[in-house]
């Protein structure tokens, strides 16, 4: 009784995790590619992103508030950021 129960538990709790895995959104695994450095051309990757943040950014109040505007400018800052420190990091 034990185990069948134990077994039911344990089920349970993995059927749980499988909706934290699914909520990745395709930005995060974007993200998390260019950081793990797996993209073949980070720079263009970073400049690519860089371009739907802009997009993002020209929609302006009419889809974001002035709080999420900040946020995406933010995210726009660090992209330009890591496009310069992978610039500096090239040999010349």
């Amino acid at each position: 009784m034990k185990r069948v129960t134990i077994a039911a538990l344990a089920a349970v709790l993995m059927l749980n995790t499988i909706p934290a895995f699914a909520q990745e959104t395709p930005q995060d695994k974007y993200i998390c590619e260019l950081q793990a450095g797996n993209c073949k051309n980070r720079a263009d990757a970073i400049q690519r992103k860089m371009k739907k943040i802009n997009a993002d950014i020209k929609k302006g109040n009419k889809t974001y508030s002035a709080e999420d505007l900040k946020k995406i400018e933010d995210k726009l800052k660090e992209a330009e950021q890591m496009l310069d420190n992978l610039k500096a990091q090239q040999p010349h």
